[in-house]
């Protein structure tokens, strides 16, 4: 558990500006809350902060011959081959004076350059400065399961694990432009745009090298393009032992490892290949204060996750923990804005997002370590809009736009002359068509399985890149360092060139998945209807939440004034039987909410 920031200036001696370093790798204390490292050269500075003990070894880890530098490096993640690597570069003479992967990381650059990408596994993030060369390479893991942004200048670059961290730099400006705005509310997971204008993400399985005169994007690895031809049987036990294996590397930690249990079918099954190694898995759930009583299902959420959770733990025999939240831990502005933070990003999901960080926020306190179930939906086919064929946009705008009235996700008390404007359909539309393009697809097969295929690798390449960072970062706001063994790059590539009718064989979604796992978890959560992660069901909640946008209304100082719509806003508040709308009815609400106070606290200026 890790986070790294940096700053290149190809034109200046940088050495005396570790204080503007230190402030950009601050804001990743929760990445790594035990030690903090800078390092500086003539044009290049690197910071890194670090969970737990690194053995003495100082970070970021550098490489000096003859007293002068040859590299140095930033690192988050884990490799996941880093003893395989270690061992065939000890063998080729290079001598390792630490036990970290940031070492071999680097090892393997001096040993291969840029190629050095291929020869890497794992979640991870680095940034390499070669003072040979006077060139920075920037390199993110295959699935893209580590963050990594960069903010190009006119004499170099900044780069960090959050956006946060390239925000501190006084060279860089938050602001909020029409692209930006239409990337949130289409939730696009553009893989390499943020939302805040001019910063940029390294997409996933891609290197950027940074010279004082060129960047240079380079591909590393893609999905592969193969026709299918195991049979049912063997693809049940294919897709079985890759799981089964990414569960195992996925445990390998120093420290105590638990698991987010929602008694759904893709955390039990994590859990229960876990309890295969023998050893009682340590289990957290988040659960509502009085929901049983409460509960109603709705368009997308059919049952509640406490009595599947606990009837899973006992199957394995689990030390489970319930973490029960109140309606005043959820609107608790401490935790919001954390939440806030978190992301660097409004957002719709509201409760969602703060249970979730609750949730981990208790866990932290046993473990800095959490498996969860996450991104099995998006190969294996369980999304809520699984079921949208033929999308105008993008399926999950077509799925919003069934359940809310409109396909903004959020953004349906906006200022309809800006809606116009950003024209988010078409916005969307033209990302899918876009990705549509990029899939990998062989000869030989039905029409049919093209449109699956290109549905499948829509949900890899932009659904996942969202649900990844949600995962990814609320679980490092509350000190945890979450691992998601559904993104295993030979897992999902296997599973990406697996047929639709291998996929459902049964007509249930994701009967590959249910079979491969059978024998892990009980009937009951084996047949359990998909169900995202919980949201308060208390009327009082949303009574509350609506009850602070009239006071956003009313304050003329709220800096999301000028992108709402008044009238909207006031005819919501004023029909009563909104506040008994349920979950999707309030999501506008939440985005306005949490945009305001993003708005204010990171300073945004609006130019769209």
């Amino acid at each position: 558990m890790s986070g790294i920031a940096g700053w290149v200036d190809f034109r200046r001696d940088i050495r005396d500006c570790a204080p503007v370093l230190r402030a950009m790798t601050g804001t990743l204390a929760c990445r790594g809350p035990d030690a903090e490292g800078v390092w500086l050269s003539e044009h290049c500075g690197i910071g890194q902060r670090s969970l737990g003990a690194s053995g003495g070894a100082r970070r970021p880890v550098s490489v000096e011959h003859g007293g002068d530098l040859i590299a140095a490096i930033g690192f988050t993640g884990a490799l996941g081959n880093a003893r395989e690597c270690r061992a065939e570069l000890a063998g080729r003479g290079y001598k390792f004076r630490t036990e970290l992967d940031d070492e071999v990381a680097l090892a393997a650059y001096l040993e291969w350059g840029r190629a050095a990408a291929n020869r890497l596994d794992g979640s991870f993030g680095l940034a390499i400065w070669d003072e040979r060369d006077q060139q920075l390479l920037l390199i993110r893991d295959r699935v893209g399961m580590k963050p990594l942004y960069y903010y190009p200048l006119a004499d170099g670059l900044l780069f960090g694990s959050e956006p946060k961290a390239i925000l501190a730099h006084p060279k860089a400006e938050a602001v909020l432009d029409a692209e930006g705005l239409s990337e949130l509310l289409a939730y696009a997971g553009s893989p390499d745009r943020g939302f805040f204008a001019g910063l940029r993400k390294v997409r996933p399985a891609h290197t950027l090298l940074c010279r004082e005169t060129s960047r240079n994007e380079q591909r590393y690895w893609q999905y592969s393009a193969k026709v299918h031809v195991e049979d049912l049987a063997s693809t049940v036990e294919t897709t079985r032992g890759l799981l089964g294996a990414s569960v195992r590397r996925s445990m390998n930690a120093r420290e105590p490892v638990g698991f987010l249990l929602s008694g759904g079918l893709d955390s039990s099954a994590v859990v229960g290949l876990a309890a295969e190694t023998g050893e009682a898995p340590k289990t957290y759930t988040v659960t509502f204060q009085d929901e049983s009583a409460q509960f109603a299902p709705d368009a997308v959420r059919a049952t509640r996750d406490a009595p599947f959770a606990r009837e899973m733990a006992e199957h394995v025999g689990a030390d489970h923990e319930e973490i029960l939240v109140s309606t005043d831990d959820l609107l608790d502005p401490v935790a919001r804005a954390a939440t806030i933070r978190a992301k660097d990003a409004p957002s719709m999901l509201g409760d969602m997002n703060t249970a979730l960080y609750l949730l981990c926020q208790a866990g932290a306190r046993y473990t800095k370590v959490a498996l969860s179930g996450e991104i099995a939906d998006a190969i294996f086919g369980g999304n809520v809009y699984s079921s949208v064929r033929d999308p105008v946009a993008l399926p999950w705008m077509d799925f919003h736009a069934k359940h809310a009235g409109h396909p903004y996700l959020g953004g349906g008390l906006l200022d309809r002359t800006l809606l116009a404007k950003l024209d988010l359909v078409s916005f969307g539309a033209d990302l899918r068509r876009q990705t549509e393009q990029e899939t990998p697809i062989p000869d030989g097969i039905s029409d049919e399985e093209r449109r699956a295929r290109k549905a499948t690798y829509l949900q890899l390449t932009r659904w996942m890149e969202n649900q990844v960072e949600h995962s990814e970062r609320y679980a490092m706001a509350a000190g945890i360092d979450v691992r998601l063994p559904f993104t295993d790059h030979q897992l999902l590539d296997y599973v990406f060139n697996v047929p639709t009718a291998l996929k459902f064989f049964d007509g249930r979604e994701k009967s590959l998945l249910r079979a491969a796992t059978a024998n892990q978890m009980p009937d009951s959560v084996l047949t359990r209807q998909k169900s995202p992660f919980p949201v308060s069901a208390k009327r009082d909640y949303q009574r509350l939440r609506y009850a602070e946008l009239a006071e956003v209304l009313d304050d003329s100082r709220s800096p999301v004034l000028p992108l709402l719509d008044a009238d909207a806003v006031r005819a919501k508040l004023a029909d009563p039987t909104e506040v008994d709308g349920g979950w999707v009815a309030r999501t506008d609400v939440e985005m306005l909410l949490t945009m305001n106070t993003w708005l204010r606290e990171y300073g945004v200026r609006i130019a769209l």
